[in-house]
């Protein structure tokens, strides 16, 4: 019998909710396992672990084992495509090819496991509600995060030069730590005085004994970033909106902390454009590694080029982005989903969109009922105390406390909205895609761009003026078909002078199979002569 190993996983907030046990998800797993003819061979389990990324012990343990080639491993199993992962960039971008590239199947003991472009769509668009319902539970989380941020209290671990410490009462507060304070106050005063540079300062201060908690030196960066931190002058940033009520105290001036942000611009750096660029973070250079960065030229032209972050001399290989735009659309002509699929598609689509209102509108009814309750609170209590029956103090505490609730609550109502706006957009982004993706693609705004991208691409790299844009399996199916099928109808159409005619003119047979620079989408050929320059 061939081997598999078990993947399992539970959240403490699932545990609580849903009753998606470890011992039920191994018991389901390893029925399904033997019925479809495999040992189990061995089982990891991450219990209490988010799947919004892939920092998991047991996910890591398991990556590890099934690249050993002695290991011999066929298939992972896992109760359920959420399980794995709750993010679309590591699903498709690291585990499906990992295991794809080891022959190892991914295998869900409850649901369908057909290997079909139908298949594979249906588990792209679960794998898409799984990362929905993921952000809905990142809401809850960032809702509370706002009200702490709105009451005056830093929502995250101090920075150096301050600690976090709990109350009798069990609420948490930030107080300045005179052991590092004294530091941070130097650093910026010995920056400020111009003698110094970023580098000279680090050593200077470590000269003058600050060390980490662990002992060790501080590095360039971080006190960098320590010298960009408004924190130090009794304010802080959250989501980019500036708390001046914060609750903790200052420890240089804010006209000590705009000096030196001066003296951090440098006068001789470029300022950067406010630009959008459709391709930034999708392109890698094949030589180190590196993702393409892109910028403007002459105020209308886009370029993209190798950062060198990993070293390597790179940079000068530029492509412009009019012709990433042609190749890329030139792909997506062969990309035309059957009529069925996108019927499936839509089916699938409107079994999401009834469980999505489903819980929307449960939770929506349940905010507005709290929110009505807590006004009802309000109102009553600011009658007691009109008519004397309440203190003043205590109106003052019950209706802060109230309040503070009351604005917690609309707050996530708001999130949910903004989740369902996401949905719908997504939802009519894959339609639209399906009906017509070049059409889409060319008519579609930079965002709508890049978002086709990363749905069809698998992998997408840069070398020696050679672009080179991977589909995913999916994708690379249903276009190697549309492109047999117009070859093998080109080829039946003679021209006049007895030569063939190819799909695109000079993409005839031979001039594609002799023709130098030309670069290939999977097997399928897009004309590279188009990205010389």
């Amino acid at each position: 019998m061939e081997k598999a190993v078990i993947y399992a996983r539970v959240s403490s907030e699932e545990q609580a909710k849903h009753g998606f046990s470890i011992e039920n998800q191994k018991k389901v797993c390893i029925e399904f396992a033997e019925k479809s003819g495999y040992f189990v061979d061995k089982v990891f389990v991450d219990e209490g672990k988010s799947a919004k990324n892939l920092e998991r012990p047991e996910i890591q343990e398991l990556i590890a084992y099934c690249s050993k080639k002695k290991n011999d491993i066929k298939a992972v199993v896992i109760w359920r495509l959420d399980r794995i992962s709750r993010n679309n960039t590591d699903y498709h971008g690291i585990l499906r090819p990992l295991l794809a590239k080891k022959g190892i199947k991914l295998l869900s003991a409850t649901e369908s496991n057909v290997e079909t472009i139908e298949g594979e769509l249906m588990r792209n668009i679960a794998m898409n509600f799984a990362e929905y319902e993921r952000q809905v539970t990142v809401t809850r989380t960032l809702a509370g995060l706002r009200q702490k941020a709105e009451q005056g209290e830093y929502p995250h671990r101090a920075p150096l030069g301050y600690k976090n410490l709990s109350r009798e009462d069990g609420s948490k507060t930030i107080v300045i730590d005179e052991k590092y304070a004294f530091y941070v106050k130097r650093a910026f005063e010995l920056y400020d005085s111009g003698m110094y540079s970023l580098r000279s300062l680090t050593a200077k201060l470590f000269e003058d004994g600050l060390r980490s908690k662990t002992g060790k030196r501080i590095p360039k960066t971080s006190i960098e970033f320590m010298l960009k931190n408004i924190f130090y002058t009794g304010v802080f940033k959250f989501e980019d909106k500036l708390y001046e009520n914060a609750k903790h105290k200052a420890i240089i001036s804010k006209e000590l902390f705009y000096r030196v942000q001066d003296r951090l611009i440098s006068p001789n750096k470029a300022k950067k454009q406010n630009y959008e660029f459709a391709y930034t973070g999708l392109i890698r250079c094949e030589h180190c590694g590196c993702l393409l960065t892109a910028e403007l030229k002459k105020g209308k032209y886009i370029y993209y080029h190798c950062t060198g972050n990993k070293g390597g001399d790179c940079k000068r290989d530029y492509i412009n982005e009019t012709k990433i735009d042609k190749a890329v659309a030139e792909a997506l002509k062969l990309i035309i989903i059957p009529s069925d699929i996108r019927q499936r598609i839509a089916d699938e689509l409107k079994i999401l969109h009834d469980k999505k209102n489903g819980y929307s509108k449960e939770v929506k009814a349940n905010l507005q009922k709290q929110i009505a309750t807590l006004e009802n609170r309000i109102e009553n209590a600011f009658e007691f105390k009109l008519d004397g029956t309440i203190t003043h103090e205590f109106w003052k505490k019950q209706h802060d406390k109230w309040q503070a609730e009351k604005d917690k609550m609309y707050i996530r109502l708001e999130e949910i909205n903004k989740l369902d706006k996401q949905f719908y957009e997504q939802a009519d982004t894959l339609l639209r895609f399906t009906d017509n993706a070049y059409e889409y693609y060319l008519k579609g705004s930079i965002a709508q761009r890049r978002k086709i991208l990363e749905i069809i691409s698998e992998k997408i790299t840069y070398k020696d003026k050679t672009f080179n844009l991977i589909l995913k399996p999916v994708f690379q199916t249903i276009a190697e078909n549309q492109y047999n099928l117009r070859d093998r109808n080109c080829n039946n159409r003679t021209l006049e002078n007895g030569t063939k005619k190819g799909l695109e003119g000079d993409l005839s047979p031979n001039n594609r199979k002799n023709s130098p620079g030309w670069t290939r989408t999977n097997n399928l050929p897009v004309n590279s002569r188009l990205l010389r320059h």
